[in-house]
Parts: structure tokens; sequence; C-alpha cells
């Protein structure tokens, strides 16, 4: 076991779950959701209404249209084709990975 204070929380991003056992997945609370079936825009959404200030929600919201862009299954967003075709990825991560 690892000792930690109540503030601290792990989050580990796995690709799949082939060799995670029953025990494994109930004692850790593993929840497994495809990339496919969610993508980046739900959970920067998620976050950005986590901010308290609604004007400082609008300004993100803005700055993502802008920066980021839209989410569809075909576009990703500017953003994510800018760094697929001018940067060479070490360790492979998803898109939901990227945008948390």
């Amino acid at each position: 076991r690892i000792p930690m204070t109540d503030n601290v929380k792990i989050m580990f991003e796995v690709e799949t779950l082939v060799n995670a056992s029953p025990a494994t997945v109930s004692r850790a609370g593993i929840i497994y959701v495809s990339d496919t079936d969610l993508d980046w825009e739900p959970v920067l959404k998620a976050w950005v209404l986590k901010r308290a200030d609604p004007g400082y929600q609008a300004l993100l919201e803005t700055f993502i249209d802008r920066w980021i862009g839209k989410c569809t299954r075909v576009d990703p967003g500017p953003c994510f084709e800018f760094l697929q075709r001018n940067t060479a990825e070490v360790m492979r991560e998803g898109r939901v990975g990227r945008i948390s």
C-alpha cells in the first residue's frame, strides 16, 4: 500500500485491460471507457464547468473554440492536427489523455 493524504488522487490511464483480473478491477475502481465512445470534448467541458466564475468559463470556451476547435469523429480539431503533423510522439497517448 502507498500511504496518501485525503487530498491526493491518482489516475492511471491504460490502453487495455487484457491483463487485469476481476480483483484488480474491483479493488481499484477501474472504469473502462473506449476513446471511440468518449472523445476529448466532454472531458474539457466538465473541466470548464468546474470553474467558479461564469465570465472565466466564457473566456475559456472562446479560447477552446478558437485554438482547440470542435471535436468530431472525423475532425479532432486544429490543435490535434497540428500536433499530429509537426511532432513525433515518444509515448503514444490518446486525445483524451492529451486534453486532460
